[in-house]
């Protein structure tokens, strides 16, 4: 891997207003128009192609394809790498990351040192890359626990509309989980959809290079298909409270429930 271009400590605009945490409590999310440096930015840019190009953590499933079969025919539609920082420590040390953690400290109302982290890489391969369906990050956690995070979702290029941006569903973080499936009703496609979506309330969220989005983790989101001639690669830290046991886990008929013994909470993850 290469050697880190990192730059200057988070600083002034990782800052979020008393305005900004009272949109995203009614909203359940908000953006931000730089969370790191340029040079950072190439740097995470080709940490990232590295690690697609040899599919790191493919042998310990870490690497799969969220909206495809394992070991299917045909080219990865979705591909996804989770915590790429256990392979690359130095993804830890970024600015980005310092930045990711103190808006979703504020947020969340604890500090920094309190938070679980975990994070994970997308990407859209240009042209043919599969959308990201409606749904919510938490449908695919522990349902042991009650969980209460943000993620937070970076383009390492400018993500549009074409390219395949986040879209949310205003205030839905509010409700519970809704009723998933999995794509194509195939439970060997390891991603999630929500058919309980009113498409018309939906919001893009175009952004620049090195912006970024947050959003709850009971948001309704989608990422369209990416129709544009350069891959959407995105770069996701994932922040919660510490998870609390429930005394009996949420009916999520969705999950195999034999994946989620106590007291071990998911990694597991869509953008």
């Amino acid at each position: 891997m290469s050697d880190r271009a990192g730059g200057e400590a988070a600083g002034g605009e990782a800052a979020l207003t008393d305005s900004d945490v009272a949109v995203f409590g009614t909203s359940g999310w908000l953006s931000l128009q730089q969370a790191t440096t340029p040079d950072e930015l190439d740097w995470l840019g080709g940490i990232y192609d590295e690690l697609f190009e040899s599919q790191t953590g493919s042998g310990a499933g870490e690497f799969f394809d969220l909206a495809g079969v394992p070991g299917g025919a045909g080219p990865q539609l979705l591909p996804q790498i989770m915590d790429p920082q256990l392979k690359v420590p130095e993804l830890g040390g970024t600015r980005f990351y310092d930045t990711a953690r103190l808006v979703a400290a504020r947020l969340l109302g604890v500090a920094g040192d309190d938070l679980a982290h975990f994070s994970h890489m997308i990407l859209k391969p240009a042209r043919y890359g599969h959308e990201t369906p409606w749904h919510q990050d938490e449908a695919y956690w522990d349902p042991y626990f009650d969980h209460d995070g943000v993620s937070v979702w970076m383009p390492l290029e400018d993500a549009s509309v074409e390219s395949g941006c986040m879209r949310f569903i205003p205030g839905s973080h509010l409700g519970p989980v809704r009723p998933h499936r999995h794509i194509h009703d195939d439970p060997q496609v390891h991603g999630l959809v929500t058919d309980d979506v009113d498409e018309r309330q939906a919001v893009a969220c175009p952004l620049p290079a090195g912006g970024i989005s947050v959003h709850h983790s009971r948001m309704v989101h989608y990422a369209g298909p990416n129709r544009t001639d350069r891959p959407r690669r995105a770069y996701i830290h994932v922040f919660s409270v510490p998870p609390r046991r429930r005394a009996a886990p949420y009916a999520r008929p969705w999950l195999d429930m034999r994946r989620f013994e106590p007291p071990g909470a998911s990694r597991e993850a869509a953008e």
